[in-house]
């Protein structure tokens, strides 16, 4: 039975496992509730039936370190788990992994299938490739139903430790001209916000107000200031943001009055910020954090003479995990009603609390953090030694358990690596910081491993300002309310898809457009299909294995072909550059150390290659070759016959073909060529050198006119840099581009050479092939070792380790011939959806002569 005298007693109680299943209707006959009718019933019925049909999902990658340098490669083991429970999920079979570079174009793709919502991969960093902060994210096709918020994304450091990078390479800069988008802000402008608890300022009512500034690069800023009214009047107490540009003030607003901020920003000097308009009715919501619980405090002002509303109700949720408190009546003069949210009754992770009125409509919303015992399952690292020689086996028992010591079946990703590049990036963020926290939240969050380090009133603190600033992303009430099935434009991949729509020269979708679908390779056939109502199409049923090369040709229902046919190719890149790396002048002894270490290891790697320094290296379907040539060296298009050292091949570029202009998929992909601004308003430079000199099929041509043509109609690009570029003269003191387009070479045999209004020939990647991390195995009988042992990163990877029932498993690896200190390190996710973690160090002596 209900208590309805209870401060805390619950309306909806958990739903079978974890409250909304994966699949099926949700059934509520088993709670005795005060009445069929009841509203906090309804209101959770409906937001059990959104997750029901929403189905919301999760991904995650575990790196093999939090930092890479040119040259290198990353290795990934991925985690997609159904975002209520976090257990490993069986929805989607293909997740997509994108590398961006940091004027956010995607520079490297991989199509992975999943099994059992676990799969591993790696991206090879090309010896070319621009240093700079780079973006990493994963995600599954249904997961864009929400919008970008829901993929994982994560910042990366690669640094210019290519041998064939100087050590002063120029990293990428900063841009102010780019593409407008989320988060975008003028250089060196300190942008100031202000979030008042519960959504509004009421005048009468105390308030709380969350405080966050964010300079240009996207992180936080220090700053200080005072609220003040409209005659400059001190409100309230003086303000800072203590840690990741993030505080509060609390004040109470009074009628007719607009208050602003008088801010000292970081470099000395203030500027005033608005705070919101002060409303003069309405509810406000304060959550004060109590140590074991949370009390919740509604009050409301109404206007004079108006009836008093109807009681409020409170609705909380942690992950689907709802409960619902009894309502409580409310006045109309500011008096608060307080409930008692206990926290032990929720699983961890952040807690939605919702304000209704009589009318179940929503009048405020808040954000708080619930953390029962520790964040992540306990993994217990044990080698056999504490220190070895080169070459030495390394036995490693691992051991998991919850925090009362209970045996827990996990699944784990295992790195070994030097210890100094293993804490190059400690803000990176871990799997529990992403399924407890920042994947639950809009925008970047700084440092998340900062909130879950230490528990101490500083960093709960700091926490409670992260939630009254960040905005909740999972569902806003209009949807889940609302009558209908939310729209899924995206569907279920269970394998490779061709998805995308039919426009006009607009955005527009054009709906029951003819399409024809041909594919060549590996295997010929063709079909026939229509759009829908949106414009949208979806093919399926590739083999996976091979890529498939397909001509698509869209006619509008009357027969006209004037339209576009724009593939799916991930969420949007638009945005600010990403920050930019420290000058190496600047950083840690740990990055110089890191340089040393990755460039004895290219130098020794390439030694015993037998073709020497000569290789492609293939970025998705991007490649950057060195020394070969695809358009022919005895071309009559070459001036002078010359052939660049850069070659980019746009024919096999998955990106040329989505309307990219040829400035943009050369962005951030070669080293040294540095393209800023946006379309048709783009600026290049080759090493701060001054403006290149443009060549189109051998005519010496403007930037203008290579900005006009479509990527797609480009087979290659070459870049001549430095004294590679004498011989096209005293002009040539800022490099050379030179771009060869598929109709201008009469040889050209690709499946297209140019596309014809609504034509578009396009490759799918079948599924990427992880390769085999080099694993050396020392001692009688030798199986592989080498006469030398070039790892002095990293030892081991092993992206699908798991342990059994009890707990256990182990594993064995080589040192090499690399000292040091190395960091044996694992993340995964349990069976029931715990994030797991374990650390633990060994000594390497270092290889004697």
């Amino acid at each position: 039975m209900i208590d309805k005298n209870s401060t805390n007693a619950p309306i909806i109680k958990r739903l079978g496992a974890w409250l909304v299943p994966v699949a099926g209707a949700l059934s509520l006959m088993a709670f005795r509730l005060p009445t069929d009718e009841n509203p906090i019933r309804i209101i959770a019925e409906k937001l059990s039936a959104y997750y029901a049909a929403t189905l919301p999902e999760k991904a995650y990658l575990h790196l093999d370190r939090p930092a890479y340098g040119t040259g290198e490669t990353i290795w990934l083991s991925a985690y997609v788990v159904d975002a209520l429970r976090h257990r490993p999920d069986t929805l989607s079979k293909v997740l997509h992994v994108d590398l961006l570079s940091p004027q956010r174009q995607v520079v490297a793709r991989r199509t992975l299938r999943l099994v059992g919502g676990r799969a591993a991969g790696d991206i090879e960093l090309g010896d070319s490739l621009v240093a700079g902060t780079y973006l990493l994210r994963a995600y599954t096709t249904w997961m864009l139903n929400a919008g970008p918020d829901y993929v994982f994304q994560r910042q990366l450091q690669v640094w210019p430790a290519s041998p064939d990078q100087a050590a002063s390479e120029p990293l990428a800069p900063i841009s102010t001209k780019t593409a407008a988008g989320p988060g975008t802000l003028p250089a060196g402008k300190v942008d100031v916000q202000f979030f008042p608890e519960g959504g509004t300022l009421v005048a009468g009512l105390p308030a709380t107000v969350g405080i966050k500034a964010q300079a240009a690069t996207g992180r936080g800023a220090a700053i200080s200031g005072q609220v003040l009214d409209e005659q400059g009047k001190a409100v309230g107490p003086a303000f800072a943001a203590p840690h990741a540009g993030m505080g509060r003030v609390s004040f109470t607003p009074a009628a007719g009055q607009r208050y602003h901020a008088r801010v000292k920003l970081p470099d000395g000097t203030s500027a005033d910020y608005p705070l919101p308009a002060v409303q003069p009715t309405g509810y406000s919501l304060h959550v004060a954090d109590a140590g074991d619980s949370y009390t919740v405090e509604a009050r409301y002002k109404g206007v004079p003479g108006a009836p008093v509303p109807g009681p409020v109700m409170l609705l909380t949720e942690v992950r689907g995990y709802l409960v619902g408190l009894v309502p409580r009546p409310i006045t109309d003069d500011g008096a608060p009603v307080t409930w008692k949210v206990t926290k032990a009754r929720y699983p961890s992770g952040i807690l939605h609390l919702t304000l209704f009125d009589a009318q179940s409509s929503v009048q405020a919303e808040r954000l708080a953090f619930v953390l029962n015992g520790p964040p992540a399952l306990k993994v217990v690292l044990t080698p056999d030694r504490a220190a070895y020689a080169p070459h030495d086996p390394v036995h490693v028992k691992v051991q998991v358990q919850d925090a009362a010591g209970q045996p827990v079946a996990t699944h784990l990703s295992v790195t070994v690596a030097e210890a100094g590049a293993a804490g190059l990036d400690p803000e990176g963020g871990n799997v529990a910081t992403n399924l407890l926290l920042t994947s639950d939240l809009a925008g970047y969050v700084e440092n998340p491993t900062y909130y879950f380090q230490n528990n101490t009133a500083e960093t709960t603190q700091a926490l409670d300002n992260l939630l009254l600033t960040q905005g909740w992303r999972r569902y806003v009430w209009k949807q889940v309310l609302g009558p209908g099935r939310p729209a899924f434009p995206y569907a279920v991949e269970q394998d490779i898809t061709l998805a995308g729509r039919v426009t006009g020269m607009g955005q527009n979708g054009i709906p029951n457009s003819q399409l024809t679908f041909i594919q060549s390779k590996p295997t010929r056939s063709v079909l026939t299909a229509s759009t829908d109502a949106e414009g949208r199409f979806r093919f399926t049923g590739f083999p996976g294995r091979d890529t498939s090369v397909v001509t698509l040709q869209a006619r509008r229902q009357t027969g006209g072909s004037n339209v576009m046919i724009r593939p799916d190719l991930g969420p949007p890149t638009f945005g600010a550059p990403l920050p930019p790396l420290p000058p190496l002048a600047a950083a840690s002894p740990a990055v110089a150390d890191y340089l040393r270490r990755s460039r004895q290891q290219q130098v020794q790697e390439r030694q015993n290659r037998p073709q020497g320094d000569i290789r492609n290296v293939q970025l998705g379907n991007v490649a950057v070759t060195g020394k070969k040539e695809l358009v022919a060296r005895d071309d009559p298009r070459r001036l002078y016959g010359a052939v660049a050292n850069t070659v980019v091949d746009f024919a096999n570029n998955l990106s040329a073909q989505s309307g990219l202009s040829i400035f943009q998929v050369l962005q951030g992909r070669v080293a040294g060529l540095t393209i800023t601004g946006s379309p048709p308003d783009m600026s290049v430079q080759i090493r701060g050198a001054g403006t290149p000199i443009f060549i189109l099929d051998g005519m010496k041509v403007d930037d203008q006119a290579i900005s006009s043509i479509p990527a797609n109609q480009v087979e290659s690009v070459e870049v001549f840099k430095g004294p590679e570029a004498a011989m096209f003269g005293n002009g040539a003191n800022g490099g050379v581009i030179a771009v060869y387009t598929k109709r201008g070479d009469k040889n050209y045999r690709g499946a297209d050479k140019g596309p014809s209004p609504g034509i578009l020939v396009i490759k799918v990647p079948g599924f990427y092939q992880a390769k085999e991390f080099y694993q050396p195995r020392y001692g009688a009988p030798v199986l592989n070792a080498p006469a030398s042992d070039a790892r002095r990163l990293t030892l081991y990877w092993d992206p699908e380790f798991s342990t059994d029932i009890k707990g256990q498993g182990e594993f064995l690896f080589y040192t090499a011939d690399g000292g040091g200190n190395f960091q044996i390190a694992t993340e995964g996710v349990s069976l029931a959806g715990d994030p797991s973690q374990g650390k633990a160090t060994i000594y390497v002596a270092p290889k004697t002569k």
